[in-house]
């Protein structure tokens, strides 16, 4: 075969504003990346100077040592360094230009000291001091960022920063925020233990603290190299809460959420098993809760079917791991019309064959494809939608969000209860697809719209 000439990507000057400004959608990202930066060059401390007209970032790590290699973007050049590295491709400082329109580096590696500027439009030239503290009068970096572009909520960005790095700050990491140590939350239990490792991610550890609490709902803290990234579901069955480290995973761009791989995929399947050894809780369900969610269920799983819709699911994974005592049974449901509340505690599951106890057997599963979808009941209030998908396979029904309540009420003026439901279950039904995150806003919400009408359809309700 010929050779084929390769002419290799050329950034044009319109791609970094996109960068800057889209990939990191909120400011405090700014502040997170910034300090996620110097603990990678090795500081322990960082100070955050947040003025009416300036925000001064400064660090104590090696400094700035090659100027051209600080300009490139997308090298995953820090990922080779030994230890635990936050950033990644160099997209980080890009994010600064979210708070104001020139940002000033003035560094001390050591060796040199050195001062330029950035902008949308680029970075400057730099100036090279004499001495290597002519700008900077310690080993280290200063970031000063002016012509600010928004305003700054300094308890915000405290409580954020509290979030973001808790487990490095218990560790003995420092932060000040005008000259104010930021403490880590008094809740937050660093101690850490290996849960289990990960056999299809070349023998990944996962570390943590999970301990059973009576005020837990199930959610796990997820942190990449100690640094959270996300909370997730686990089984809001169970009263536990704690959080889990795994640097095998892969964070999105954005640090604000994780992608749905592998790695991902066997740490859910791992922790619902770790978890099994937890209290259930006791979820108060009556039959008419049960049965909408029965019905949301059988709409959900006809859409997934006809429209050949891949779902992802744990085919190994034992709900029910664990001892005996700790194993979920789902009580029945008794009477014709009485509203008996029941203490539900365990998930059903959409499936075309169940036996006389509604559960349904491992070689099932695998006949299916994997295409299994968890239905469970939480009650996080308002923090989360009356239904919502977790990935890959759960959905949960909030029932002490205001709007499932409402979705319950009795009353003819409002419609059947199903339809109150149906925004969101239209949204999960387009969220359920993989494929889904590649969709942009426009083409996300017309799959609602058509998802939206099947239903619809499959209710009669259009011909």
């Amino acid at each position: 075969m010929a050779q084929t000439t390769i002419y290799p990507h050329e950034i044009g000057r319109d791609l970094i504003p996109e960068l800057a400004t889209r990939v990191y959608s909120s400011q405090l990202d700014s502040f997170r990346e910034a300090i996620s930066n110097a603990f990678d060059e090795g500081s322990k401390q960082v100070a955050l100077a947040i003025r009416k007209d300036k925000i001064v970032i400064e660090d104590w790590g090696v400094g700035i040592r090659d100027y051209d290699e600080f300009r490139k973007f997308g090298q995953a050049s820090k990922k080779s360094r030994s230890g635990e590295v936050i950033g990644e491709k160099g997209l980080g400082k890009l994010s600064l230009l979210n708070l104001g329109n020139s940002v000033c580096f003035e560094t001390n590696n050591q060796r040199i000291g050195m001062r330029f500027y950035m902008s949308l439009a680029g970075f400057s030239k730099p100036v090279y001091g004499k001495r290597s503290n002519s700008f900077v009068d310690h080993i280290g970096t200063r970031i000063t960022t002016t012509q600010l572009t928004c305003r700054v909520d300094v308890k915000e960005v405290v409580t954020y920063l509290k979030k973001a790095f808790g487990l490095r700050l218990a560790q003995g990491a420092k932060i000040t925020v005008n000259g104010e140590l930021i403490k880590p939350k008094s809740t937050l239990d660093p101690k850490e233990s290996l849960l289990f490792m990960l056999q299809k991610s070349n023998s990944a550890a996962v570390t943590g603290n999970l301990k059973a609490d009576k005020e837990g709902k199930g959610i796990v803290d997820v942190y990449i190299d100690h640094v959270f990234v996300t909370s997730v579901e686990i089984d809001t069955r169970r009263n536990f809460s704690g959080w889990v480290n795994c640097n095998a995973l892969t964070p999105e761009t954005s640090r604000n959420n994780i992608v749905q791989n592998e790695p991902y995929e066997e740490l859910i399947s791992g922790l619902r098993r770790y978890v099994t050894r937890f209290p259930l809780r006791e979820i108060a369900i009556d039959k008419h809760k049960l049965l909408l969610s029965k019905e949301l269920n059988t709409l959900l799983k006809s859409y997934i079917k006809d429209m050949k819709v891949s779902v992802k699911s744990y085919k190994n994974m034992n709900l029910n791991h664990g001892s005996s005592s700790s194993r979920a049974k789902t009580p029945p449901v008794t009477g014709k019309n009485d509203v008996k509340t029941m203490k539900l505690s365990s998930s059903f599951r959409s499936s075309n064959s169940q036996d006389s106890q509604g559960k349904r057997s491992a070689t099932e599963d695998r006949n299916n494809g994997g295409t299994n979808i968890r239905w469970e009941y939480a009650d996080l209030g308002n923090e989360k939608g009356p239904i919502y998908f977790v990935p890959p396979n759960t959905v949960y029904c909030n029932t002490s969000n205001d709007l499932f309540k409402f979705a319950m009420m009795k009353s003819r003026y409002y419609g059947p209860n199903w339809v109150r439901m149906l925004p969101y279950l239209a949204r999960i039904a387009v969220e359920i697809n993989g494929e889904s995150s590649r969709l942009s806003f426009d083409q996300f919400y017309i799959k609602v719209d058509e998802a939206t009408r099947y239903f619809l359809r499959q209710k009669r309700v259009l011909g």
